[in-house]
């Protein structure tokens, strides 16, 4: 992965439905919301190139052993300015990760807030979610244009949105898809520059291969005048 990509966050869109489930002992119900929101081992198009060409990713499904998702909230918006709506510190969040993805049951906070984006996805006004995070290890296969996430490094949080980050996950993945083919590119140029020198090796090898066969002849001939001359001496 290039280093300039390393631990840069970036932002990709899931949907999500909401529910009510009655609570016990007479409290309010719970506001529930749940989706899926990684799916592995799935090639999503993340964008098409102005000449046509689809783009994709997709995450492995071993993307997430080993990260810590112990300290992460659900937000609206990703915004820091408006409270949790839950969280996994609060035992509120729960992020499961399982043979199909991670899934996500958030139970909200009892606040206005949440009631209020609770009741926007009940209602279908708002039906996508989007989750914030960086790489440690990915890998692009030029071939099929497939960007694969093998590992993350941190999640940090899960956002209801009211429009999914295209624009922001186009972005970043056309960064690093240009990374990825500017490097391959890089690659590329070096090859044809070893083949070049190398044609280059054989060139020169071959010119002075040809100089040392025109000497060795000169040798062998003037040899041969010598050998003539002795022989007419001794005539």
């Amino acid at each position: 992965m290039p280093e300039e990509h390393k631990g840069k966050m970036e932002y990709r869109a899931v949907t999500m439905h909401a529910s009510l489930l009655d609570a016990e002992g007479g409290q309010s119900l719970l506001k529930v919301l749940e989706g899926r929101a990684i799916a592995f081992d799935t090639p999503t198009p993340i964008f098409q190139d102005h000449d046509g060409t689809q783009y994709y990713e997709q995450i492995h499904r071993d993307a997430l052993k080993g990260v810590d998702l112990s300290n992460v909230v659900l937000k609206y918006n990703h915004s820091e300015h408006v409270p949790p709506l839950a969280s996994t510190k609060a035992g509120t969040l729960d992020l499961k990760v399982s043979s199909q993805g991670l899934e996500v049951t958030a139970r909200m906070a009892n606040t206005t807030q949440a009631s209020d984006i609770h009741e926007l996805v009940r209602t279908g006004h708002l039906d996508k979610m989007s989750f914030a995070f960086t790489v440690a290890n990915d890998a692009y296969d030029s071939k099929t244009k497939t960007r694969t996430i093998f590992n993350f490094d941190k999640m940090y949080d899960v956002s209801v949105v009211d429009f999914p980050a295209y624009e922001q996950t186009s972005v970043s993945a056309r960064s690093y898809i240009k990374a990825q083919q500017e490097i391959r590119n890089l690659e590329i140029q070096r090859q044809e520059q070893e083949v070049e020198e190398a044609k280059k090796r054989e060139a020169e090898e071959e010119r002075l291969g040809l100089e040392q066969e025109a000497k060795e002849e000169e040798i062998r001939a003037i040899k041969a005048q010598r050998k003539q001359l002795i022989l007419k001496t001794y005539v």
